[in-house]
C-alpha cells in the first residue's frame, strides 16, 4: 500500500516511457532530476531501490507508461500501463487555465503528487472546450507550461520554451532538447501560440498543438 503523505510531504514523481526495443527512454536524465529534487527537498533517496523497482516492471505490451513514485521516508511505489500509440497526424487542443501559477512557489521546480490544480484545470477545459492540455501563466500573465507537457513554439529552426524562471517544472525533454542546442529559452508570447506551436514530454515526445479560446 502506498505511503500516506501529509500535505507538507507530497511524493516525488517521475513519469517513464518503456518500449521493449529500447528499455526506458531518457532514463538518466530522469533519474538525475529525481535525485536533484530529493537532496533539494530534503528527502530520502535510495538510488539501489529506485533501480530495483523500475527493474521489477514486468512488459505487458510493447509500450508502457511508468510512474514512479518517491515518498519523504525513501519507500518508493511503481505503476505502469500499456501507452496506446498516437494516431499520426494528431493536434491537440489546448487552452488557457483560469487559475494561475505562482513563480515564486519553489515547488513549481519539482515534479511531485501535489498535481490536483493541474488535472482540475484539465478536466475543466476538456469539458468545455475540449481541450487536450491546460496552458498555465504565472502571476505576472506569462506564459509557463502545460499540466502535463512543456511548451514549445518554432522559431529560426529550433523550438522556443519558457524560462524555468517563469514558474515551471524543468520537463525532462524539455533538458535533452536544450542540451541538443535544438531548443533555448525565452518567453512565449500568447500571440506566438496562436500561429501553432508543440507541446511535449518525455513519455509523447513532441505532439502538435493548436489553441482554443472561448467564444
Amino acid at each position: 500500500m502506498p505511503a500516506q503523505e501529509p500535505l507538507s510531504q507530497p511524493g516525488l514523481i517521475e513519469t517513464l516511457l518503456w518500449t521493449r526495443s529500447e528499455g526506458y527512454r531518457l532514463l538518466d536524465e530522469h533519474l538525475a532530476r529525481l535525485s536533484h529534487s530529493a537532496r533539494v527537498l530534503g528527502y530520502r533517496h535510495d538510488a539501489a531501490r529506485v533501480t530495483a523497482a523500475l527493474d521489477s516492471i514486468k512488459a505487458s505490451s510493447e509500450s508502457l507508461r511508468v510512474r514512479l513514485v518517491v515518498h519523504h521516508d525513501g519507500e518508493v511505489d511503481v505503476t505502469a500501463q500499456a501507452l496506446p500509440a498516437m494516431a499520426p497526424g494528431t493536434v491537440w487542443r489546448a487552452a488557457i487555465a483560469g487559475i494561475r501559477l505562482n513563480s515564486a512557489d519553489p515547488l513549481l521546480a519539482h515534479k511531485t503528487t501535489r498535481r490536483d490544480f493541474y488535472d482540475d484545470e484539465r478536466a475543466r477545459l476538456a469539458a468545455s472546450l475540449k481541450a487536450d492540455e491546460a496552458l498555465f501563466l504565472n502571476e505576472r500573465g506569462e506564459i509557463c507550461e502545460g499540466g502535463i507537457t512543456t511548451i514549445f513554439v518554432p522559431r529560426d529552426g529550433r523550438l522556443l520554451t519558457p524560462p524555468l524562471s517563469r514558474g515551471l517544472l524543468p520537463g525532462v525533454l524539455r533538458g535533452y532538447l536544450i542540451a541538443r542546442g535544438e531548443a533555448f529559452e525565452g518567453d512565449v508570447r500568447l500571440e506566438d501560440l496562436r500561429h501553432g506551436f508543440q507541446l511535449g514530454n518525455s513519455v509523447r515526445g513532441l505532439i502538435a498543438a493548436r489553441l482554443v479560446e472561448p467564444a
